[in-house]
């Protein structure tokens, strides 16, 4: 039976031509009609933790799921950082103290992210929006938050 007998029998419409790809993401219709141009803060950019020098982490708006997540320390008294990044697909657990410490459960190792308000923070990780997430250092800004996220600690044990 062909395409165009079925139709006819079962009263269903001909397929109309449906636009490619390219040309759906050319027009927005791929990100749900809504086009932000690079760098914009528009719906689909970072949303940062924090408001004044220091973030305490960034995060992808809820339609984005990022790939992997970077965590980022300072050598002790310099403004040299050190830090690792990670596959979401790796990351087994999130285990929580409060809203003050995190522990990533990862294959190899366990990290252990201690702070302030990390509540969202947590959250961020659960859904795999989090892309980088960084301790505080007195040695690279100037003032530490108190009203707001902040980490102050990254420790790994493998």
């Amino acid at each position: 039976m062909r395409d165009d007998e079925f139709d006819r029998m079962f009263g269903r419409k001909p397929a109309e031509p449906r636009p490619s790809f390219v040309e759906r993401v050319t027009r927005g219709e791929a990100l749900g009609g809504r086009v932000d141009a690079p760098g914009s803060m528009g719906p689909e950019s970072e949303t940062i933790g924090g408001s004044d020098g220091y973030r305490a982490f960034g995060m992808m708006p809820a339609s984005q799921v990022h790939a992997s997540c970077e965590l980022r320390w300072w050598m002790e008294g310099t403004t040299v950082p050190e830090g690792l990044a990670f596959p979401y697909r790796l990351l087994m657990e999130v285990g929580f103290s409060g809203e003050d410490t995190l522990r990533l459960l990862l294959p190899d190792k366990v990290v252990e992210v201690v702070g302030a308000q990390l509540e969202p923070l947590r959250q961020g990780l659960m859904r795999q929006r989090v892309t980088f997430v960084q301790q505080w250092s007195a040695q690279v800004w100037r003032a530490k938050p108190t009203a707001e996220a902040v980490v102050t600690r990254i420790s790994v044990a493998r």
